[in-house]
Order: structure tokens, then C-alpha cells, then sequence
């Protein structure tokens, strides 16, 4: 398993971000913010991917509506390597695309899915090992490769995967058996498979021959990947912008963990288990159980001045002075764009509190 194969990474960052308002908004997605620091969640992910597979190996697909967001914090990336989604018809057909396009030109290569671009990776190194490793596996098996981690808390915000017994050793990874998928359990599922040494948050990183995906395609979302077959009949061709306009928005609107993953049998698919240092910063109740806590238990990013708080995310992006007493397991967030207070227990509730301001 030394050899590495032809790798093309794609990083998936269409996402809308309106269950983090107000600092993520439809004309400005989290990714493309810096909540954590100096550079957006985006940016630090393109880092990562140049760092371990080189920025002409990168491809980054996204709604035509961020196309200035992309350009401007990843202008390294070469401008073919853009796939700009005509229409937001959630992510099945976006996948689908993107495979097709790498497929067409690369086909020989391995395709490695970073599935969302507002994720927090502690541990990059480790990170790129474990990619590299499903790069491999993936290469010389018709599986797809997952490489997801274990739970930080008991969360109902992300999907889980049941692990089976142990298929091998890859390098420095334990390799499993995919036994079934499970998207986003109640409370009380999540806590027994928190519990479980057999559960792994799906964190959507993933390695697979792309020719492989279009075939799942093919044989589990047929009437997907017959609109994807007319798009790919003429990608790199003076045809291709408008049938891609008139096409795209044909795709029904779901996930592809619902409208393929869910379909897929077990042993189409293994499990690489590995310790990134992964946070997901898709809900704010997400991001305080990722960051460490001061001795009172709480996550501050900016200034406040803080008495009798406790077990809660304070966020302060505005000049002046931020003061809270008496707080208990609660978010603030106060930003240019708007001030959010709410309990965390009632952080999915931000994106309907979005909705509604929106109209």
C-alpha cells in the first residue's frame, strides 16, 4: 500500500449556513467567514487540501451565487477547477456534477470528498495521513472509503455510522466493515451511540474512483445520473454552460446521504476511523461542545465582561463593550449584522428564527 494513486480532492461548500445567524447569512455562509480567527473556515480548508495534495489537485464545488467568495479567498486554485452549481438543488446532483467533471478528466484518479467547508481540523497531519490511506484503499477495491471520528458528545445535529468487525490494518488506520447509517438519531439514540464503542460521527470525508460513484449512481439514483449523463455528454465543450443551465435545475432536491448513501448495501462501503481533531461548526450548540470551556464552562470569542456566567458561547464582533450576568447555558452573539440570545438547547431553532426575519 505505498504507492499513491492520482488524487483530486473536491471540496463541497454550498451550504447556507442560516442555522448560525448572524454571522452567517445566505449572501455570506459561515464558511466564508472568520468566526474562529484571522482566516474563514473555507480558506483553512483549501490550506489543508494544498498542504497535502497540491492546490492543482483541488476542486471546489459551490452555488454560481459565492462565485465571488470562492475567487477571492482561494484565487490559487486554477479557475477550471470551479464547478459553479447554476441553481441550489441541495447536494445529490451537486455530487453527481462535480464527479462527472473529475471523472471526465481524470479518469484513472482517486476522488477524495470534503464534504463541507466549515469544519475545524485540529490535527492536520493526521488528517492528511488518513485521506492519503482511503486514497489507496479506494484505488484497488470498488469501495467507497469513509474516514469519520468519534464523538466529542452525544449530538442529534450530525449523522452516525455503525462500524462492524475490523477488515484490516492500512499504514497506521484500523480499517471496518460499514454496517448501516443513521441521520441525525433524538437524544436518546445519540446517547446510546455515544456510549457505543461501535458509532462514529459521519463527518463526510470520503475517497472513491469517481467512475465507481457514477455507477452507484447509475444503479441506486437513476433518474439523478441520467440528467447527469446529458451534463457530462459535454463538459469541456462550447455546450457545456448551456446545457448545464437548462439541465441542472431538472435535479430533485435531497441530500445525497437520503437519496444515495441510504441506499448503498454495507459492503460497498468501508470505515478508517481517525483522530483529526474534528469540530463541525454547522450550529452554534455544535461549536460550544467543540471549543474548550474556561473554568466556568464557557466558550468567549472577542471581549465580554462576564459575571455569574456559566455553560455558555458568548461571541462579541462588535466594538464596545459586551456585559452578561447571571447566564446559564446560553448563546450571545452580537454582531454588524445582529445580535442572537437564545438557550443552546434551542440552537435548531436559529434557522427558523432566519427564516422568519427573512420574511
Amino acid at each position: 500500500m505505498s504507492d499513491i494513486p492520482e488524487i483530486k480532492v473536491l471540496i463541497m461548500c454550498g451550504g447556507k449556513g442560516t442555522r448560525m445567524w448572524p454571522i452567517s447569512n445566505m449572501a455570506h455562509p459561515k464558511q466564508f467567514e472568520s468566526i474562529l480567527g484571522k482566516k474563514s473556515m473555507f480558506r483553512e480548508t483549501v490550506d489543508r487540501a494544498i498542504k497535502g495534495f497540491g492546490k492543482e489537485n483541488i476542486y471546489i464545488a459551490t452555488s454560481a451565487l459565492y462565485e465571488e467568495h470562492i475567487v477571492k479567498q482561494a484565487p490559487e486554485i486554477p479557475s477550471d477547477n470551479f464547478i459553479f452549481e447554476p441553481a441550489m438543488r441541495d447536494n445529490l446532483g451537486a455530487l453527481g456534477l462535480a464527479s462527472a467533471i473529475i471523472n471526465k478528466r481524470h479518469p484513472n484518479a482517486v476522488m477524495i470528498i470534503l464534504w463541507g467547508a466549515d469544519h475545524v481540523v485540529q490535527k492536520t497531519d493526521i488528517f492528511i495521513a488518513a485521506l492519503t490511506e482511503a486514497a489507496k484503499l479506494a484505488s484497488i477495491n470498488d469501495v467507497i472509503v469513509h474516514v469519520d471520528t468519534q464523538a466529542s458528545y452525544p449530538t442529534v445535529h450530525n449523522g452516525w455510522i455503525e462500524i462492524d468487525g475490523k477488515i484490516k490494518k492500512s499504514g497506521n488506520f484500523d480499517v471496518f466493515a460499514f454496517k448501516r447509517f443513521v441521520e441525525k438519531p433524538d437524544i436518546k439514540r445519540a446517547e446510546q451511540f455515544y456510549a457505543s464503542d461501535n458509532y462514529l460521527i459521519h463527518v463526510g470525508y470520503m475517497a472513491t474512483k469517481p467512475s465507481l460513484f457514477l455507477k452507484f449512481y447509475q444503479e441506486y439514483a437513476p433518474l439523478t445520473y441520467a440528467i447527469i449523463a446529458r451534463i457530462a455528454s459535454v463538459i469541456d465543450t462550447p455546450r457545456f454552460t448551456q446545457i448545464l443551465a437548462s439541465e441542472y435545475p431538472k435535479f430533485e432536491k435531497i441530500s445525497v446521504d437520503y437519496g444515495l448513501f441510504e441506499k448503498l448495501p454495507p459492503d460497498k462501503q468501508w470505515e478508517l476511523p481517525a483522530d483529526f481533531g474534528w469540530i463541525d461548526v454547522g450550529t452554534w450548540e455544535l461549536l460550544y461542545h467543540g471549543l474548550g470551556k474556561d473554568d466556568n464552562g464557557n466558550v468567549i470569542i472577542g471581549k465580554a465582561n462576564l459575571i455569574d456566567v456559566k455553560n455558555s458561547l458568548i461571541i462579541a464582533k462588535k466594538d464596545g463593550i459586551m456585559g452578561l450576568i447571571g447566564l446559564d447555558g446560553m448563546i450571545v452573539v452580537e454582531t454588524d449584522e445582529g445580535m442572537l440570545v437564545a438557550p443552546l438547547k434551542y440552537a435548531p431553532k436559529v434557522k427558523n428564527l432566519y427564516n422568519a426575519i427573512e420574511a
